[in-house]
């Protein structure tokens, strides 16, 4: 079952073209890692399933909804409402954390949930302490983000968006702000995540992270889906010349 379709998706930022006709299928539990180089379009596409970014041209349906599409010539949206209903479903994790610097990690967790969710405080705080525990940071409760590494900061951001319960997660490259020593605990919560057939999509610059939990490979260049298959098939035989050299640029 597809829980998410785009097609024909456009999306520019004044003159520059960032992404240039992607077409995607998404299926209930499947992992897709997007890699390429920078300035690719992996994250601006990110961005545009999650409506922090809007399209001019194209289709994107979410969870059966279809939340945009072309009508004369442009992409028309539904509802702002309507949006936000379906948007609430979608985990984001950003390279950044983005959390509340004045907010302890239990606060940061329970925040959304009761924001938008409406959930009272004992409900959030239940469902969060679940999750924090389930990113191995029961111990930093209180603690607030000036007192934790990056790879905590970044589990307490997986913790605050899986406590919403969303049906598929967004990863925007959650490594790459991060030393190379704690790289690892953060790959290790979404590979127990990818256990339990969490949907995820992931944009990451981490190759054997990628080969190893994928079911599929999304290759992007230059605003286009270059290449697209099985771990293996891109990893180990790669047959378009531009992967190859992206490889053997990232790989050695």
């Amino acid at each position: 079952m597809n829980v998410l379709t785009l097609q024909a998706i456009e999306k520019s930022f004044a003159e520059l073209h960032v992404l240039k006709g992607i077409d995607l299928q998404v299926e209930k539990g499947e992992i897709i890692s997007i890699i390429g180089p920078s300035g690719s379009g992996k994250s601006t596409l990110l961005r545009c399933i999650n409506h922090l970014e809007t399209i001019e041209k194209g289709e994107i349906t979410v969870l059966g909804t279809k939340l945009a599409e072309t009508k004369n010539g442009k992409a028309v949206y539904l509802p702002e409402k309507q949006i936000r209903k379906v948007c609430v479903k979608l985990g984001m994790v950003f390279q950044n954390f983005n959390l509340f610097p004045h907010k302890s990690v239990l606060e940061n967790v329970m925040e959304a949930q009761i924001v938008v969710k409406k959930m009272s405080k004992v409900q959030a705080s239940d469902i969060s302490m679940q999750m924090i525990q389930k990113v191995g940071l029961e111990d930093k409760l209180k603690a607030y983000p000036s007192q934790l590494s990056g790879g905590q900061k970044q589990r307490v951001a997986i913790a605050r968006a899986l406590a919403m319960n969303p049906e598929i997660m967004l990863f925007d490259e959650p490594t790459s702000a991060l030393d190379p020593e704690l790289i690892g605990e953060v790959l290790q919560v979404i590979k127990n995540l990818a256990g339990e057939h969490m949907t995820m999509l992931i944009v990451t610059h981490e190759m054997a992270f990628a080969r190893e939990i994928s079911d599929r490979i999304v290759f992007m260049d230059e605003g286009r889906i270059i290449v697209e298959g099985k771990p293996d098939d891109v990893f180990v035989n790669p047959e378009h010349e531009r992967i190859k050299t992206f490889l053997e640029r990232t790989l050695n």
